[in-house]
């Protein structure tokens, strides 16, 4: 399933667009997943230009990840 890496996102559109299955939603301050309807085709891991698109290994779960605050912080 993909997942979507909020602090890298730059809210392009792109995988909302190339979504077959229309499983990447926007919310309040991002994006999200809905594990319900990803089919793991990774088209919109393909088609983002920032890679902030991951594989996650939860294919139930409804998936917003925030960046780490203490990533890059030593």
């Amino acid at each position: 399933m993909a997942i979507v890496t909020i602090g890298a996102c730059q809210g392009c559109g792109a995988c909302l667009l190339t979504c077959p299955t229309h499983a990447i939603r926007p919310v309040p301050g991002g994006l999200t997943v809905r594990g319900d309807r990803c089919t793991g085709c990774l088209e919109c891991l393909e088609i983002c230009p920032v890679d902030a698109i991951r594989v996650g290994a939860d294919p139930d779960a409804i998936r917003v990840v925030e960046p780490d605050p203490c990533k890059g912080a030593r």
